[in-house]
């Protein structure tokens, strides 16, 4: 059962994430009609997977609660539903999912998505929290500020992670398929452009993450020996260093591959002195040689590794979610 109620939480984080990455996307990939429309395509799989999740969600929290075998949780599940705080958090979830497809349907037969995509973006929003209010920062109140703390690095990470899955899945391969990219300069320079702002928003995000994740990190473990010593502060080691990994692949991205391909893209490059002035920068590899192919290619096998890691940074968190932080166990001693 315990594997049930950790793949449970990773498919819930990893729905959460997918949705807040497509929709994150809406804003920063390039402005093509035929991209726009296949992230809104993914964004309805993102909502399909979400939809999925929080029924899986109910389920999990019932068989923890009532400590029944998986074939028997059924007979408990009205009861959790009607009768507990997670039942009534996972009611106005419910409801926001139903949001979430209203808004998805009104974006998908409207030419403008700025409503919809408004909509979206709020009961998203809703759905985060109830994710972090039902979690261990919620354990002492649904509105404490460790549940804020909790929600921001959820909406953060969902933003760094989840565009990088939407850029990985749907992005990068339409964005490859365009021929027009090695004939057309405006094609290259949209595309680029698109490209350096999912760098400058991956850094936002980045920033929020580690300020928050920092706060929930210090009321979990409670002490900084907690952070080798318990089987919580262990797993977060792991995924300190998968994180570690996505930062430097990203640091890789941003302050060498961008620069290439603003020359790619017929680009000054000014939003790169300080690169620019390097020395031998011309000569750095992933230079814009356009008999080495479209570069683009070589940026998508370094997202496709970054998405991979945060799947693997929201499966342990997922543990972390159904490990005993320390600072709860000595509340926890008489």
């Amino acid at each position: 059962m315990d594997g049930f109620f950790v793949t449970a939480t990773w498919l819930d984080v990893l729905a959460i994430t997918a949705c807040i990455g497509f929709i994150a996307c809406e804003w920063v990939a390039p402005q093509t009609g035929a991209l726009r429309r296949a992230l809104w395509k993914g964004l309805g799989g993102a909502t399909f997977l979400i939809t999925i999740s929080s029924l899986l969600m109910l389920v999990s929290r019932t068989g923890e609660m009532s400590g029944a075998p998986l074939t028997a949780i059924g007979q408990f599940l009205p009861l959790v539903a009607m009768k507990t705080h997670y039942g009534s958090a996972w009611w106005v979830r419910m409801a926001a999912v139903l949001v979430l497809w209203l808004a998805w349907v009104a974006g998908r037969f409207r030419s403008g998505r700025g409503p919809a995509g408004a909509l979206y973006v709020m009961a998203l929003a809703v759905i985060a929290y109830t994710r972090s209010a039902t979690g261990h920062a919620g354990d002492h109140g649904m509105f404490m500020p460790a549940v804020w703390v909790d929600w921001l690095h959820l909406l953060a990470g969902g933003i760094w992670v989840g565009s990088l899955i939407a850029w990985s899945l749907v992005v990068l391969p339409a964005l490859l398929r365009n021929d027009a990219l090695q004939r057309d300069a405006a094609q290259r320079r949209l595309a680029v452009n698109g490209y350096g702002r999912l760098s400058a928003l991956s850094a936002m995000a980045l920033a929020v993450i580690v300020l928050s994740g920092a706060y929930s990190a210090w009321e979990g473990l409670g002490t900084t020996e907690a952070l080798w010593q318990s089987p919580y502060g262990q797993i977060l080691l792991v995924k300190l260093a998968l994180v570690g990994g996505m930062v430097g692949l990203g640091a890789h991205n941003r302050y060498v591959k961008l620069p290439h391909l603003d020359q790619w893209a017929g680009q000054s490059g000014a939003r790169h002195p300080f690169v620019n002035k390097l020395p031998g920068f011309s000569s750095w590899p992933y230079r814009a040689n356009t008999e080495m192919g479209c570069p683009l290619e070589r940026c998508a096998r370094t997202i496709n590794i970054q998405a991979l890691l945060g799947i693997a940074v929201l499966a342990a968190a997922a543990l972390l979610h159904h490990a005993m932080p320390p600072a709860d166990m000595h509340h926890l001693l008489p």
